[in-house]
């Protein structure tokens, strides 16, 4: 209950180095709480953690951005209008990103395994998947596969895409830490994001904004008969086409500058 005071309201939405802070500290109760009663599957059960912590706040935030999105209209461009859930996003799953590569690069192996051992597989299956056949087309039908989850799970369930961030975080985190102990432990973590920087970026990006255009579709619904409905699907349908366009630029990255 005091974490899900905090992260709600308007003006938590509005501060992303609270959201960030947050989130780091979430995810280490979750780490905690995980490994302490789920062993057996506990690197699935921190993303579950995480995620039913943060939907009061992810509720809260988009309705608050579907009503914001009606009041001011076409009045505003896109960045104005969407840029503070945006970040939001962006500090949330940077907290999660930060807490989590750090625990995998610093606790002990045996635990690491125990905690990671889900997101670890996952990284072998994607490296081994992008490694034969069109790595382009791998990558944009991966990466597409996710974004639509993302878009459905908040349309649907309105705080869905949280599941899909988080996943998405904690698997990233298992790769920064499996590059970072290649390179030292704590000090090769700098290193180990640079890496994904350049791709990862416009990547996660269209995660968020196909998350927000399912966000506000989903809160218009809820609100049965808002008058610019036709809208704000509008709208949604505009932020598909930016994160559709940020997945192919990521794709170019990946395929032909950065070798993963």
């Amino acid at each position: 209950m005091v974490l899900e005071s905090i992260l709600s309201g308007q003006k938590n939405r509005k501060q992303p180095m609270m959201i960030f802070l947050l989130s780091v500290l979430i995810s280490v109760i979750s780490i905690f709480i995980s490994y302490t009663v789920f062993k057996q599957n506990t690197g699935l059960f921190t993303v579950v953690i995480i995620s039913l912590i943060m939907v009061p706040f992810m509720n809260t935030m988009m309705a608050d951005e579907e009503e914001e999105t009606e009041k001011t209209g076409e009045g505003q461009g896109f960045f104005k209008r969407h840029g503070d859930v945006i970040m939001a996003y962006g500090t949330m799953f940077l907290g999660m990103l930060l807490a989590m590569s750090v625990a995998f690069v610093i606790l002990p192996g045996d635990v690491v395994e125990t905690i990671f051992d889900h997101q670890i597989n996952e990284v072998n299956i994607i490296q081994g998947k992008f490694t034969f056949g069109n790595q382009f087309l791998d990558i944009i039908a991966n990466n597409t596969s996710v974004l639509m989850l993302a878009f459905l799970f908040s349309f649907l369930l309105g705080t869905g895409a949280v599941l899909i961030l988080a996943w998405n975080a904690s698997v990233l985190s298992a790769a920064i830490g499996l590059i970072a102990n290649s390179l030292g432990g704590v000090t090769g973590i700098p290193v180990a994001v640079l890496i994904f920087i350049p791709h990862g970026t416009f990547e996660i990006v269209a995660y968020f904004i196909g998350a927000i255009a399912g966000g506000l579709i989903s809160a218009a619904v809820m609100k049965d008969g808002t008058g610019k409905f036709g809208y704000i699907v509008k709208d949604s349908a505009g932020l598909m086409i930016i994160s559709f366009v940020c997945l192919i630029i990521g794709a170019v990255i990946e395929t032909f500058i950065i070798i993963f």
